[in-house]
């Protein structure tokens, strides 16, 4: 068994101050591209309200909403004034539309963020 004095959870480079440098940049890229890269604006067409949309194949939708979405959504409104849990609600379906229309007319790229989105290259 080792000594537990000398455990820990994460190696200590406390001794290799570069290399915990390089480390702690690829963690924080790591977690930027993960919790906010590729997000996409995305307006809703019939109340305006703007999310940020990152979708990662035609299944995988992700929003983020700008604003409170009882106070920007009316759809959302509505149901909270009528008794519905909103956090059961999938989202707001005019705004599932409006992502749905910024997909076809390719205003919202599909896809891991990290990918190049290659539109020359591809064959019709």
């Amino acid at each position: 068994m080792s000594d537990p004095s000398t455990w820990a959870k994460a190696p200590d480079f406390s001794g290799r101050l570069e290399l915990a440098a390089k480390i702690h940049a690829a963690t924080a890229a790591d977690k930027e591209l993960y919790n906010s890269g590729g997000l996409q604006p995305v307006d809703c067409r019939a109340c305006s309200t703007r999310v940020l949309v990152k979708k990662f194949s035609s299944q995988h939708t992700s929003i983020q909403w700008t604003s409170d979405p009882l106070v920007s959504c009316p759809e959302l409104r509505a149901g909270a004034e009528a008794g519905r849990e909103t956090a059961l609600q999938d989202t707001c379906p005019r705004l599932r539309a409006s992502i749905e229309y910024a997909v076809a007319e390719g205003l919202l790229h599909v896809g891991r963020p990290d990918e190049e989105e290659d539109t020359e290259n591809s064959s019709a």
